[in-house]
């Protein structure tokens, strides 16, 4: 029996959904053969392709220069991850307010803990406003696949190797600073937040 002919496209949608997942896997099907290898240097599979398996520790890989030209692609293709790990340590390691914008960048590209990192400090008053951060939390509501839970300890973990200031940022989860309620814009009763009183005087 002739075999049944994919198309490109359906290929491509594979190499999308695999770059997600697994970098590793993503280079080796891109070594099967010249198709895949095209599809896998694409500008929007690497914007979309996994860093998970190089974490974010800048001064490990100094010395591997195919990690450095990995994690240079992944920038240059404005890769979501790349873009708030990059802000991530502006605003918190170098106190620059302004990297908040690159952290927006990210959230609005789909990057959960940015926009939950946006949502947060706009709630803390460190924003445009708090109805501005309130939508980055709704937005997060409206995803079928969320896993709240998962990304705030991903973002415990990643606000642990920095300054104190980002440690009580994250305590406030963890001292009934921030409480769960009700949120009429998106008629949800889990996921938004509001602070309470003196939030921010409590440090």
């Amino acid at each position: 029996m002739p075999q049944a002919f994919i198309p490109e496209l359906a290929w491509y949608k594979v190499m999308l959904y695999m770059a997600s997942q697994s970098s590793e896997d993503l280079f080796r099907m891109a070594y099967v053969c010249p198709l895949f290898h095209t599809l896998a240097n694409t500008p929007q599979v690497w914007n979309t392709i996994s860093m998970a398996k190089y974490p974010d520790h800048p001064s490990w890989y100094h010395a591997n220069p195919v990690v450095q030209l990995f994690l240079q692609q992944c920038r240059a293709c404005e890769n979501p991850e790349s873009i708030f790990r990059e802000a991530f340590e502006v605003f918190f390691m170098q106190g620059n307010v302004e990297a908040l914008y690159g952290m927006r960048i990210a959230a609005t590209a789909g990057h959960m803990e940015a926009a939950y990192l946006v949502g947060l400090l706009g709630m803390s008053g460190i924003g445009p406003s708090k109805e501005d951060a309130l939508q980055f939390l709704c937005s997060l509501n409206q995803r079928n696949n969320i896993d709240m839970k998962g990304t705030r300890d991903a973002l415990r973990r990643r606000l642990s190797r920095v300054f104190s200031v980002a440690r009580h940022i994250v305590d406030m989860f963890y001292d009934g600073k921030i409480k769960f309620n009700h949120c009429s814009a998106c008629n949800n009763n889990e996921w938004c937040f509001v602070l309470k009183a003196g939030l921010l005087k409590q440090r």
